[in-house]
């Protein structure tokens, strides 16, 4: 008789034959919901990833929220979360990026050099130091007077000289930008 075949009860009898669980784990689409153990006694990554209540497919079930942290440098923001090739955890733009271009993944120091840069932007800043008149920036490559005599960072100076008017506050940005060199050509030449 096979696992599948259930015997059909006779005309007189009343009981049938149900397979046993064991007979049927074949056909379970899925393991069982209790956590495997592999042979080191540690559960396996697979199923205790999803069992664990902060995997993020749980996340909107149960309500929390777990933010992402690049698994190289720990960044929490980045313009695109990418992934490891080997390891599939997420890496920041700039360390998936370093890792894809040079098959190595981003050294301490540019990490470090980052991280600088950006703490030097939330620093306060010193006492004495010069400010620009008009949008009030600490920081600019050159530092401009107005007609009047007043100190104005490169952009307000420019801007005022070029248009005659004060450059406006919605122009302002926090980072000094670099100008674009090389523009791109439209026409080639045959």
């Amino acid at each position: 008789m096979s696992a599948f075949a259930v015997d059909v009860p006779s005309p007189s009898s009343s009981q049938y034959t149900v397979p046993s669980p064991s007979s049927l784990s074949h056909l379970l689409p899925c393991p069982s919901p209790s956590p495997s153990l592999s042979s080191s006694g540690r559960q396996s990554p697979i199923s205790s990833a999803a069992s664990s209540p902060a995997s993020p497919r749980r996340a909107s079930l149960n309500g929390t929220s777990r933010t992402k942290t690049c698994s190289h440098c720990e960044a929490t923001t980045t313009p695109l979360w990418r992934r490891d090739p080997t390891t599939h955890l997420p890496l920041c733009n700039a360390c998936g990026l370093y890792l894809q271009q040079r098959n190595k993944m981003r050294p301490p120091a540019l990490i470090a050099a980052d991280q600088r840069e950006d703490d030097d932007a939330d620093a306060g800043i010193a006492p004495g130091a010069p400010e620009c008149s008009h949008c009030h920036t600490h920081r600019t490559s050159v530092w401009r007077r107005s007609k009047t005599g007043a100190k104005l960072c490169n952009a307000c100076g420019v801007y005022a000289r070029l248009r005659g008017r004060d450059r406006p506050l919605s122009l302002r940005r926090n980072k000094i930008r670099p100008r674009c060199k090389h523009s791109k050509k439209t026409e080639t030449k045959s």
